[in-house]
């Protein structure tokens, strides 16, 4: 028995027994008349605790537990009951995620001689997450609102809100996907023009190797470095870093969520091999593949992401490219424009080729970011500043000072 009707259950023993002794020791009719009104009212109040909520049932249903941020859910409340007894009013209240609580409201409902009766509200525009939804507490009492009793009804529902996703045009990776047609994935032959770097210069490398105008600027012999695989395969890289959204709000972070699920929802639909690492508390990283489950497992993680990594984004950055394949397409998605973050990408570049999404909410760039897209370009790393996520159907192929012009302007 549940602490409010051990509760009433006592105050309805001593209520009738006070006025019984009262009228005992006082005699006459008032004095009767005060224990004959308390002896009623409390058989009518033990009999709403015993009939009242007798088979009180409550089953919640979802209208779906997967949805996009901005949509709404739709809550449907489902009571059951005995019959024989009326049921003044009833009180429903959820155990709601805090983020939810200003959304819903707590329903009063007048079942009276209703068995089976449904209680459906909506919460809408709903923001990217993971949401658990736990009991429901039921409240009712008697018509005099003298006594109240309730009911927890156990339950546990999980609501996964993704980020947006927003259609990717004019863009396909390093070398656009056209007409269908796929470049194969075998090894590339080093007669190849596709350099990504020099190096020094050792015996045994082949004249044509040699890298002469990077020699005569070093007064040294340097040889070319060639890119060994077709770039099939991206690899996008999310910032999560405290350092980068500490002094931001909370919609910088949102829109680099959009971004990013929508380059992989892109790569998805074109049937490109494709990879997701998200370095934050803990460093998630997924196999690179074109199935679905991998695209569903990467949406999840999205839902969690929060900017709670401990370190910049640059080591962080520099850390995980070491282990990408070369030749391997970086899709980098981050609002650190920095000129030390654009170092660790310019060094990324030369494992393989390198695209920058930069969403910003600022239209003015900084000196600071001017330099980085300076050192960006001359590394031949593509930017893309996404102030909107519909700049995402617009997007060009072309260097840093392409996109820069057409975007920061």
């Amino acid at each position: 028995m549940s602490r409010h009707k051990r509760l009433s259950g006592l105050w309805i023993l001593l209520t009738p027994t006070a006025s019984f002794v009262f009228a005992r020791v006082e005699g006459g009719f008032l004095a009767w008349f005060v224990f004959d009104f308390f002896a009623v009212l409390c058989l009518y109040e033990l009999a709403e605790l015993w009939f009242g909520g007798r088979g009180l049932v409550c089953t919640r249903q979802l209208s779906t537990t997967r949805l996009t941020a901005g949509q709404s859910l739709t809550v449907r409340l489902q009571v059951r009951r005995a019959a024989g007894w009326p049921l003044w009013w009833l009180r429903v209240a959820e155990d709601l995620p805090s983020a939810w609580q200003t959304l819903a409201k707590q329903q009063v409902l007048q079942p009276l001689w209703a068995t089976h009766f449904a209680l459906e509200y909506q919460l809408p525009g709903l923001s990217r997450g993971v949401y658990d939804l736990g009991d429901t507490r039921l409240v009712y009492g008697d018509l005099l609102g003298l006594v109240e009793h309730s009911l927890v009804q156990p339950g546990a529902d999980t609501v996964w809100v993704f980020p947006q996703v927003v259609p990717v045009r004019g863009w396909a990776g390093y070398r656009p996907v056209q007409l269908g047609l796929r470049e194969p994935t075998g090894r590339r032959s080093e007669e190849s023009s596709n350099v990504i770097g020099v190096r020094e210069y050792v015996p045994g490398d082949r004249l044509s190797r040699v890298h002469w105008p990077a020699s005569a600027r070093t007064g040294l012999l340097q040889a070319k470095e060639f890119e060994l695989h077709v770039a099939s395969e991206l690899s996008f890289v999310a910032d999560l870093s405290t350092d980068t959204f500490r002094a931001q709000s909370t919609d910088l972070f949102e829109l680099e969520m959009i971004v990013t699920a929508s380059l992989l929802k892109h790569a998805y639909d074109l049937h490109q091999s494709f990879a997701l690492t998200l370095h934050g508390e803990t460093l998630f990283q997924t196999p690179s593949g074109t199935h679905q489950a991998l695209w569903m497992r990467s949406l999840e993680a999205l839902a969690l992401a929060s900017p709670r990594g401990p370190i910049s984004f640059a080591q962080s950055l520099a850390r995980l490219v070491q282990g990408a394949p070369l030749g391997t397409t970086l899709a980098v998605i981050s609002p650190q424009l920095d000129v030390q973050t654009a170092v660790a990408v310019e060094a990324a570049r030369r494992r393989g080729p390198v695209e920058w999404f930069v969403p910003m909410v600022e239209t003015q760039l900084t000196q600071s970011q001017r330099q980085a897209l300076t050192l960006l370009e001359t590394g031949h790393v593509n930017v893309h500043l996404i102030a909107h996520p519909s700049q995402l159907g617009n997007l060009q192929r072309g260097g840093a000072s392409k996109s820069v012009r057409q975007t920061a302007d």
